[in-house]
């Protein structure tokens, strides 16, 4: 399709003459299968989409990663579209698609940290990992106010529930990746934080009136704005308050979109969708009429994270949706030229991956990590003084990892922890064991417990890594019986700070917010004496 993108003689893109269907294949963003390109793929980014997506399923490793970007935008490149934005949701903490990088803890032990600078030197360590293989587009940050315990889906990749504090960190963390040359995407406009449904699933609705929303879930997308962030991400969420439906998600509402976001807001970078085919767009509109609504909104950017028949589709019905007059032409040219636009700002194209800057990058994110969880694993009590854990028999009890919603692809069990706090003991002069039990974490609550057998009078103490006990009875229940016994207990929440209120009884308890290593060594430390627990509640714990 090299006659599709049309160039004036100084080389820019004569948008107004690209062929039609080049133009709306700019807008859209597609993944696809494998750690190399597969037919479609090379065929979309031939034909012109405007980007890309990487989830674990296309890595393995730093060179093969750089590899791959390469050849795609090489495909883009010989056939005279203009070169893709590369994206992918490297958070940190829980949702992380890079097992080999330098993994940073999450949204919530920034939080934690209350630290700007810290938050900002992240982005940009981050921002020059991605940059080295190839990527050029973060996902991140969640700009999202979580001020709703019951919250599947967003919880600890949130900064925390005050939107000052969300605010100045959200605005720093895009600050670190705009310093680097990598587009910010803050998520999710205009706040996904007060939810107890995963728009995965199903559309969620918020129904605050207008004010509330503009003092807590639009504060940190104002603050993103004035920090000029190169992206923001719509949210599969109602808001009656803003469209009078609550069966309209703001993805699909040119209210928010066009008259919030761009008219009141004053935004005027990239607005893309979450991915179209999410249940709250795909099981309602459908994911081909999702996409003609969301442009019709107002989004720049329409993501369709999957699946290649509804990739064509969805290109195909936007298509026709100039055609029949319902879009007009020229809107599709405003969003192309936004798009080249932020392409040429952030020199996309214009250098290959440097995978021989990986490993310093690498490095400078692995010290960045280790200060975030210096400075943000939080200690919330310890009434009865078990800490540091004394010598002879400790047992940690751990709960299998996995995800734990819909947006992670892994989870991690407590191996770090366990790892670490035996490094910490092994010089005491008195015999100290580390032992460790895992129990299913997702039976009934009895079978659980009962697995535990803790001997009556043993001088014991038991670490219990809990993963999601405030939505898990059986984990729950295991923390329970060992308050009820004779040994010293230990909870460490490596998945939700908000488990505590599951067992508002414990006297010692501490929270790493996420399962990323490098923040359960700190915990390991912390439990053994090795530090002091810096960190500071960024949430609220129910009954705690």
């Amino acid at each position: 399709m090299s006659n599709a993108f049309q160039h004036t003689g100084n080389g820019e893109r004569n948008v107004a003459e690209w062929d039609l269907k080049a133009k709306v294949a700019q807008l859209f963003v597609v993944g696809f299968r494998g750690t190399t390109p597969d037919d479609a793929v090379r065929e979309f980014a031939a034909d012109g989409v405007g980007g890309v997506i990487y989830f674990a399923r296309n890595v393995e490793n730093p060179e093969q990663v750089a590899d791959l970007s390469r050849s795609l935008q090489r495909t883009a490149a010989e056939n005279d579209a203009p070169p893709l934005l590369v994206s992918i949701d490297e958070e940190g903490g829980i949702v992380s698609r890079l097992p080999w990088a330098g993994r940073l803890p999450g949204g919530m032990t920034v939080g934690a940290t209350r630290d700007p600078d810290l938050a900002e030197r992240a982005g940009a360590a981050k921002a020059r990992e991605l940059r080295a293989v190839g990527v050029n587009v973060d996902l991140a940050p969640v700009l999202d106010v979580n001020n709703n315990p019951d919250n599947p889906v967003i919880g600890v990749r949130s900064f925390g529930e005050d939107p000052e504090l969300v605010s100045e960190l959200g605005a720093a963390t895009a600050e670190g990746f705009e310093s680097e040359n990598v587009v910010a995407c803050g998520k999710h406009f205009p706040g996904h934080g007060d939810t107890d449904t995963d728009s995965h699933l199903d559309l969620p609705v918020i129904d605050h009136d207008r004010d509330r929303l503009d003092r807590v879930e639009l504060a940190p997308f104002r603050a993103a704005i004035e920090a000029d962030i190169g992206a923001i991400m719509t949210t599969h969420v109602a808001f009656p308050a803003f469209t009078d439906d609550a069966e309209r998600p703001a993805t699909l509402s040119k209210s928010v979109l066009t008259g919030l976001l761009r008219e009141d807001l004053g935004y005027d970078g990239l607005i893309a969708t979450d991915c179209m085919e999410m249940n709250a767009i795909a099981d309602t509109v459908g994911t081909p009429e999702g996409a003609v609504q969301a442009v019709e909104a107002g989004c720049d950017l329409v993501m369709v994270s999957h699946t290649p028949e509804t990739q064509r589709a969805a290109i195909d019905a936007v298509v026709e949706a100039v055609e029949s007059g319902r879009i007009a032409e020229r809107r599709i040219e405003e969003s192309v030229r936004r798009i080249l636009r932020t392409k040429r700002e952030y020199d996309i194209g214009e250098s290959s991956p440097d995978y021989d800057s990986w490993a310093d990058a690498n490095d400078e994110s692995k010290r960045v990590a280790r200060r975030i969880a210096e400075q943000g694993v939080t200690l919330v009590r310890d009434r009865d003084a078990n800490l540091p854990v004394g010598d002879g028999e400790i047992r940690v009890v751990q709960f299998p990892g996995g995800a734990g919603s819909e947006v992670e692809e892994s989870g991690a069990d407590a191996g770090a922890f366990v790892e670490r706090l035996r490094e910490c003991v092994a010089d005491r002069e008195g015999e100290t064991a580390v032992e460790v039990q895992t129990l299913d974490g997702e039976s009934a609550a009895p079978s659980a417990a009962d697995s535990l057998e803790i001997d009556p009078g043993a001088d014991e103490t038991v670490v219990v890594c809990t993963r999601n006990a405030a939505a898990n009875s059986a984990q729950a229940e295991v923390v329970s019986q060992v308050s009820n016994s004779d040994a010293n207990l230990v909870v460490v929440a490596i998945r939700n700070p908000y488990d505590l209120s599951a067992f508002p009884e414990v006297s010692t308890y501490l929270t790493t917010y996420d399962d990323a290593p490098i923040s359960l060594a700190v915990a390991a430390e912390i439990v053994a004496g090795e530090r002091e627990a810096q960190g500071r509640l960024p949430v609220t714990i129910p009954d705690e």
